[in-house]
C-alpha cells in the first residue's frame, strides 16, 4: 500500500514539459541582480533555517547524463536505484531504501526540458505545480520560492495518511530539475536536515 501511495504522490507532482536543452550554475554561483529574493506563498509559511552540518558519508553526489546533465546530493549509502519500475521514463531515476523497500520512503529525481521562453520562470512552474497538487487532493504544509536560486519547494501530506509526507524541490534553469522525497513523519528530523543540505548545495552541471 505504501508504495502505491508513493506512486500516487509522484503522479500528482510530475509535470511533462517541452523540448529545450540546458546547462547549470556551478555550486558557488550567486545571483547579483536586483530583486533577487526568497519569499513564501501567501497561504504557507517560509521554511525555518535548519542546521546543515552533516557527516561526509551521509550524502553523495548523483549525476544524470540523460536529456540534461546534472548532479545533486542524495543519501546513496542508504538508497539503491530501482531499475524495475516500468513507469520510469528517460532522465527519471527512482531510489528505494536498501534495507526495507516495502517502506513508503522513496526518492525520485528527474530532468525535464522546457521551452526556452520559460527558462528561469520559477513563478510559472511553482504556481502550476501548487495548483496541480491542490487539485490532486494532496495537502500542503509549506510552499515557497527562492528567486535568487531559481528554486521552489513544496512540502505536503496525504490527507488520509497524515504521517505520509512529501517534499518537492525544483530548480527552474534552462531545464527543470525536480527531486521528490516521500517519507514517514517519524523520520522528519533527518529528512529536514538532508533536504536543507541538498538545497544549499544545489544542482551542478555534469561533464561526465
Amino acid at each position: 500500500m505504501f508504495n502505491r501511495m508513493a506512486i500516487i504522490i509522484l503522479s500528482c507532482l510530475t509535470l511533462l514539459s517541452c523540448n529545450q536543452t540546458g546547462k547549470y550554475y556551478p555550486p558557488d554561483w550567486k545571483d547579483t541582480s536586483k530583486g533577487a529574493s526568497s519569499k513564501a506563498d501567501s497561504s504557507a509559511s517560509l521554511v525555518q533555517p535548519v542546521e546543515t552540518d552533516f557527516a561526509e558519508n551521509d550524502l553523495q553526489l548523483f549525476c544524470n547524463n540523460e536529456i540534461a546533465p546534472y548532479c545533486v546530493l542524495l543519501p546513496l549509502n542508504e538508497f539503491k536505484e530501482d531499475y524495475t519500475d516500468s513507469l520510469l521514463v528517460k532522465a527519471q531515476h527512482k531510489f528505494l531504501p536498501k534495507h526495507d523497500n516495502k517502506d513508503f520512503t522513496s526518492i525520485d529525481v528527474q530532468a525535464f526540458t522546457i521551452d526556452n521562453k520559460n527558462n528561469y520562470n520559477t513563478q510559472l512552474f511553482y504556481k502550476r505545480d501548487k495548483k496541480d497538487i491542490e487539485e490532486g487532493g494532496l495537502g500542503i504544509d509549506t510552499a515557497y520560492i527562492d528567486e535568487a536560486n531559481h528554486l521552489y519547494v513544496i512540502k505536503g501530506y496525504l490527507p488520509n495518511y497524515m504521517n505520509m509526507k512529501f517534499v518537492q524541490v525544483n530548480w527552474i534553469l534552462e531545464d527543470r530539475i525536480a527531486v521528490y522525497f516521500n517519507y514517514d513523519e517519524k523520520d522528519e528530523a533527518i529528512w529536514r536536515r538532508r533536504i536543507a543540505v541538498i538545497i544549499k548545495r544545489g544542482v551542478a552541471f555534469s561533464d561526465k
